[in-house]
């Protein structure tokens, strides 16, 4: 009998918080540049940048703004540091989206195995796991996967599941992933499926606020953390269409789009698996 598997993006595909990561990121950024280096209209750069580059780790992006935008921050293993703590503070709010941990249950009680894969330090990872929010699905995971020693997304993790595997699925958000997965469909026989889920100005806007808030509960001392900004009339936020365009493009095998994402989902594991 074959083994299947798939694998997961954690953040954005399971956990609808792809809100809330680009906003701590420009926040923990931020907070590490210093006042002087703080210009108008950075907040939201930083937020688009973040949007922009996902699907990679949070010191990526950090070096990446460093090297294409503005060099301001000098200590990027502090600001990593930030983040982390502010997202998972943050992250608290959000939720599974609607239909995730019973298709995780279904597939795993048809024998499918359950990855999650990620960027994400493994020992954060790990502690996540343990907390409410993971406990909820960890009884359907095979596994964990993040970034470790000489392991990380993408290659790494896709060659851990095929020497386990007969066929994976990847589901995933971002073009940039997607487009990984395309990149060893061959040598790991990986089929991408795209996760065309368009965020709001406004769940932007409330991930300000929770992100701003747990800045306040971590760091008391900050300057930034009293600087609220009164509008984001500079973000750039793809429509649906325009995202699931840009994952077809990619190389997604099929996506799935708002309002059904795993209602849709689902229906295409139930065509597809034996």
């Amino acid at each position: 009998m074959s083994v299947i598997s798939v694998m997961w993006i954690r953040d954005g595909v399971l956990v609808d918080r792809m809100h809330v990561n680009p906003v701590a990121f420009a926040v923990a950024y931020m907070a590490g540049s210093g006042t002087h280096c703080r210009r108008p209209g950075l907040l939201e750069d930083l937020i688009n940048f973040g949007f922009e580059k996902s699907g990679i780790s949070c010191a990526e992006k950090m070096h990446l703004y460093n090297l294409e935008r503005d060099n301001l921050l000098s200590n990027v293993e502090q600001a990593v540091s930030l983040y982390n703590d502010l997202a998972a503070i943050a992250a608290e709010q959000c939720d599974y989206f609607e239909g995730a941990v019973e298709l995780l249950r279904h597939l795993s009680e048809c024998g499918v195995k359950n990855y999650i894969t990620s960027a994400v330090e493994q020992e954060n990872l790990d502690k996540w796991s343990h907390s409410p929010q993971g406990a909820k699905i960890a009884p359907y995971l095979t596994e964990i996967l993040g970034r470790r020693q000489n392991f990380i997304k993408g290659q790494d993790h896709f060659k851990y599941v095929s020497d386990r595997s007969d066929g994976t699925y990847y589901v995933a958000d971002a073009v940039s992933e997607i487009a990984t997965g395309k990149k060893f469909s061959s040598q790991f026989n990986v089929r991408p499926i795209g996760f065309a889920h368009a965020i709001t100005r406004q769940r932007v806007g409330e991930a300000v606020d929770s992100v701003y808030a747990a800045l306040r509960s971590v760091d008391l001392a900050s300057d930034l953390a009293n600087a609220l900004p009164a509008h984001l009339d500079k973000l750039q936020l793809p429509a649906g269409e325009e995202i699931a365009r840009a994952l077809t493009e990619a190389g997604a095998e099929f996506t799935v789009t708002d309002p059904q994402l795993y209602t849709n989902l689902r229906a295409y594991f139930h065509d597809c698996l034996p």
